[in-house]
């Protein structure tokens, strides 16, 4: 008996089920989290996990339904998994139409669509996060322009105007790709964050977080190929795009706009909240007023310490 596997396998189970996204014995395998007890650095085969899942050691804790893997007496999730999958297959086709104008906003790279909607578990009223890639040395131009793009195609989230409306809370640069927040909420996110646009750089922001996120899920490997959602450039958007590059590339511009936005971050009372994740750098601007990551995590142990494994 494999006790590191079958404590990883019940703890991945956990985790998602906090997401109320019960997992396929492949997904189990794929997105396997280490458990705190676990401190070995091993991997494990499909057939290893697969085999482990008809074990009484692990069935005691967990149901399954329609090839789906649950904590037990969580069936109804399932269900609601399948609904969760056709909301976001909607959304994802509104926000790729979305991407398909701000391509052209200046100095964007690639644009990455993360949260619940990377991994098709968008209800009626979710928003759509991405996370914004920058030509090194204009992130704060970049955020400017592709904020008051959003704005004026009606689709930033504002207030309480989020359903369908763009999150634009994470922005790093072509030399800043391993993302600063590398926890296992991060490390969920970025194995399930999908490029919409990118003009290259995709592989290289992989590689960049591989090894954090190995460290928490073992079997994680960077996708070889980029998604059928992403959207290629053309002529059109590229020219677009290195027009105004043109016209904004001056250095004190950059230093203007991040005076300006600097100044109105500072002020903006959401980003004095206690418990707020705020970054501001000229290589990171992250913005998360209520981050989710701790709550989930903390959530996430209760349920797992309620099992009471005794193996």
């Amino acid at each position: 008996m494999d006790k590191i596997l079958y404590k990883n396998i019940i703890a991945t189970i956990t985790y998602y089920d906090v997401l109320n996204y019960p997992l396929t014995a492949f997904e189990v395998w794929k997105h396997l989290i280490r458990s705190s007890a676990d401190d070995s650095g091993n991997v494990w085969s499909f057939t290893d996990v697969q085999c482990a899942l008809e074990q009484k050691e692990i069935v005691q804790y967990i149901s399954q339904k329609n090839g789906m893997y649950y904590l037990f007496g969580r069936e109804d999730i399932v269900s609601l998994r399948r609904q969760h999958e056709y909301i976001s297959f909607i959304k994802m086709r509104k926000l790729r139409r979305i991407i398909s104008i701000l391509r052209i906003s200046p100095f964007v790279r690639a644009i990455y669509v993360t949260g619940r909607l990377a991994y098709n578990n968008c209800d009626r009223g979710s928003d759509l996060d991405v996370l914004v890639l920058y030509k090194h040395g204009h992130i704060w131009t970049g955020r400017f322009c592709i904020t008051i793009l959003s704005h004026l195609l009606g689709v930033r989230r504002q207030d309480n105007k989020t359903n369908n409306r763009i999150c634009l809370n994470y922005h790093i640069t072509t030399k800043s790709l391993c993302v600063p927040t590398q926890d296992l909420f991060a490390a969920h996110e970025y194995v399930f964050a999908t490029p919409l646009f990118d003009t290259g750089y995709h592989m290289q922001f992989c590689y960049e977080n591989r090894n954090w996120i190995q460290n928490m899920k073992p079997h994680h490997k960077c996708a070889r190929i980029k998604s059928e959602l992403t959207v290629g450039d053309n002529f059109i958007t590229k020219y677009m795009r290195k027009f105004f590059e043109l016209i904004l590339a001056d250095r004190a511009m950059e230093k203007r706009l991040k005076k300006i936005q600097f100044k109105k971050i500072q002020k903006n009372p959401k980003t004095q909240k206690e418990g707020a994740l705020i970054m501001c750098s000229d290589n990171n601007l992250i913005f998360l007023p209520k981050p989710q990551g701790p709550v989930i995590f903390e959530e996430y142990k209760r349920r797992f310490d309620a099992l009471e494994i005794n193996f």
